[in-house]
């Protein structure tokens, strides 16, 4: 048995971002284990969100636009994001980092091993050898690790992404496609989401909101066809894919229960009506890591959606989940009559109660005000 004051059970985006805060910027002193069973040396995923200032990992930031592209049958536009930017951070380089400022605090121990179990009381179980901690911050959860009542949506957004290679210059490297919405939904929302590194470079992912995953060959499918009919490649080499699934739910994920503090995902960090969860998690876990440093309860005053915004995610789900309007009909209406940046800030949860009415009309008022009544 091996005693710290932290134990980070996963070392995701979340768990190093806390180890970080904690080590890094706090200059702590407490005994930090970061368990995984990863040894994250490849680039396994991207993290991608729009902001107006930097963040805390600015300096990692692999790529930005401040031009964006939204498609539907019925509606296309490029947009100014000015004051925002959109922004990548690669994993690779991310966990590179990462492990290479950590290292230099001796009061971390970084250990690879798969975690068996984690216990109300602190105890984390591997094949090999048990910790205790005074506290646990636990990122390895996911939806099937919850019992989630019936009345809650439980839409996931799943994605395949082709990083790939074109003979000729194809892609303007300032401008992104947000949302293309052009593809075949098959009952669900889908779209396609285009991010240049170059002119003959892109990350080109096939994205879908909806209860249930694909197979695997329709992943591929999808991408694929989105390349030859909408983008028209027929000639590139894939050099990296990426696969990812993020709850879209408004479930409230319990944050603590015990000695157990729950992050990132697993904490319902994750903006349910986006997915986005990079960010906001850097903001909530700040301010975990400064109650730590003041002996504070960690979940004490965090910085979380506000009542109404929680309500407005949820009846955006249910909107989805009915089917009717369909998700490129919703979407295409928002970006339409507000424009991207009244539909950034309203995401950021930065609007004020009339912005947000005037937002809100923009919509089926009938289908929206009835999910909205059944969400409260």
């Amino acid at each position: 048995m091996k005693q710290f004051d932290c134990i980070i059970a996963g070392a995701g985006s979340a768990g190093l971002t806390l180890a970080y805060l904690l080590l890094v910027n706090e200059n702590s002193k407490k005994s930090i284990v970061i368990i995984d069973r990863d040894q994250k040396t490849t680039n396994d995923r991207t993290w991608c969100f729009w902001e107006k200032g930097d963040n805390l990992f600015q300096h990692l930031v692999f790529k930005q636009w401040s031009l964006a592209s939204f498609k539907s049958d019925f509606f296309q536009k490029d947009y100014n994001l000015a004051p925002y930017q959109y922004k990548m951070i690669r994993g690779i380089d991310f966990y590179e980092f990462m492990k290479s400022e950590l290292k230099k605090h001796p009061n971390l121990t970084w250990v690879n091993a798969t975690i068996q179990s984690i216990s109300d009381d602190g105890t984390v179980q591997t094949a090999d050898d048990q910790y205790v901690g005074q506290l646990v911050f636990d990122s390895t959860k996911g939806l099937n690790d919850f019992s989630i009542p019936k009345k809650h949506v439980q839409f996931l957004q799943h994605f395949k992404g082709y990083f790939i290679e074109t003979k000729t210059a194809y892609f303007d490297p300032e401008k992104f496609t947000y949302m293309d919405f052009r593809i075949n939904q098959k009952g669900d929302c889908r779209f396609g989401y285009v991010l240049p590194l170059s002119a003959t470079k892109a990350l080109v992912e096939y994205t879908i909101f909806s209860e249930t995953l694909l197979t695997e060959e329709e992943y591929h499918d999808g991408v694929k066809n989105y390349l030859s009919e909408f983008l028209n490649i027929e000639e590139y080499s894939i050099t990296e894919e990426e696969f990812g699934v993020i709850p879209m739910t408004d479930f409230p994920f319990p944050l603590q229960h015990g000695k157990v503090v729950n992050i990132g995902i697993s904490g319902g960090f994750a903006k349910a009506s986006t997915g986005f969860t990079f960010l906001r998690s850097q903001q909530i876990l700040t301010k975990i890591a400064s109650n730590l440093e003041k002996n504070l309860a960690p979940t004490d005053n965090l910085p979380h959606q506000s009542w109404r915004f929680k309500k407005y995610d949820s009846t955006l789900l249910k909107v989805l989940q009915g089917g009717k309007p369909m998700g490129k009909e919703v979407f295409a209406s928002l970006f339409e009559q507000n424009g991207a940046l009244a539909v950034f800030k309203f995401l950021d949860e930065e609007t004020s109660l009339m912005e947000e009415m005037k937002i809100m009309s923009t919509t089926p008022i009938l289908t929206f005000g009835k999910a909205f009544l059944k969400s409260i």
